[in-house]
């Protein structure tokens, strides 16, 4: 079975989160996350819905001068008709205002569960995983499949 299209629209609603994080429209998060939706960050904890993804974005990016998240490497397997799984790589920029404070860059992976809800693809899952951050601190939520070795 085909599903080109399908992979496309769930590409496209992560490029959609993306531009409402780096250009702080963070109402924009409600097209792409489900209603029971959970999102966790290496900073966050489990949030739960889109009125709560909207929240921590409005405390947490303002604090910054400006954002770049890059997604790429995407893998996403489908589990059902309406359900796929998707993993994707992040690197995601954070400059302060500050210019004696360095950026933050944060390098991870995007583990997500889709739900096509209504004929759109939205986030039923995400939880970002971290590879490496700039400056390189203590914390965050290492990739399980290397923090092991």
């Amino acid at each position: 079975m085909d599903r080109h299209d399908d992979r496309h629209e769930i590409e496209q609603q992560m490029f959609r989160y993306a531009r409402a994080t780096d250009w702080l429209e963070t109402q924009n998060h409600r097209l792409v996350f489900a209603d029971d939706c959970v999102f966790a960050t290496p900073h966050s904890g489990d949030l739960h819905g889109p009125d709560a993804v909207v929240d921590y974005m409005d405390r947490v990016l303002p604090q910054f001068e400006a954002t770049q998240h890059l997604i790429g490497n995407i893998a996403i397997e489908f589990t059902g008709d309406d359900t796929a799984t998707a993993v994707s790589y992040v690197r995601a920029w954070h400059r302060y205002p500050d210019p004696e404070r360095p950026d933050m860059v944060l390098w991870g992976e995007y583990h997500d569960r889709w739900e096509r809800i209504a004929d759109t693809w939205r986030i039923r899952e995400r939880r970002v995983l971290e590879a490496g951050i700039e400056p390189r601190r203590d914390g965050g939520v290492p990739n399980p499949r290397r923090a092991s070795r």
